[in-house]
C-alpha cells in the first residue's frame, strides 16, 4: 500500500507541477490577451485529457487489484472450508470410535459384573448349603 500512495503522490505532484508550469510560462510569455487565453484554454484542455487519462490508469489497477484480492480472498475461503471440513470429519471420526470403545468397555464391564454376580451368588449358595448340612 505504501508504494501506491507514494506512486499516488508522485502523480499528483506531477498534475500540480505541470499546471503550474504551464500558467507561469502563458503568464509571463509576452503575447495579446486573445492569445494567452487560447493558449491557457488548450492548457486547460491538455491538463483535463491528462488527468481524464490518469484517473482511467487508476480505475483500471484499482480494478485489477480488487479482482485480484477477490480472487486470494475466494481461494483462502474455500482452503478454510475444505480444511475445516477435514478437521470436523476427523472429529466426527474420533469421537465414533471413542464412543465405541467406550460401549465395548461397558460391554466387558458388564459381562464381566454379571460374572462376579454369579460368582458371588454361587458363592453364597454353596456356603449356605455348607451351612443347612452341619
Amino acid at each position: 500500500m505504501s508504494s501506491e500512495k507514494r506512486n499516488k503522490d508522485l502523480l499528483v505532484g506531477a498534475v500540480i507541477g505541470s499546471v503550474l508550469g504551464a500558467v507561469t510560462a502563458l503568464l509571463f510569455a509576452p503575447k495579446s490577451g486573445r492569445e494567452l487565453r487560447a493558449d491557457l484554454k488548450e492548457g486547460y484542455h491538455q491538463v483535463s485529457e491528462k488527468t481524464q487519462q490518469i484517473a482511467g490508469d487508476v480505475a483500471d489497477k484499482s480494478k485489477r487489484i480488487v479482482s485480484a484480492v477477490s480472487e486470494k480472498a475466494q481461494a483462502a475461503a474455500e482452503s478454510i472450508g475444505r480444511t475445516t471440513s477435514e478437521v470436523a470429519g476427523k472429529a466426527k471420526q474420533a469421537a465414533v470410535q471413542v464412543s465405541q470403545e467406550v460401549k465395548s468397555w461397558r460391554s466387558a464391564k458388564t459381562e464381566s459384573g454379571k460374572d462376579d454376580v454369579a460368582s458371588a451368588e454361587a458363592s453364597i449358595a454353596a456356603t449356605t448349603a455348607e451351612r443347612e448340612e452341619h
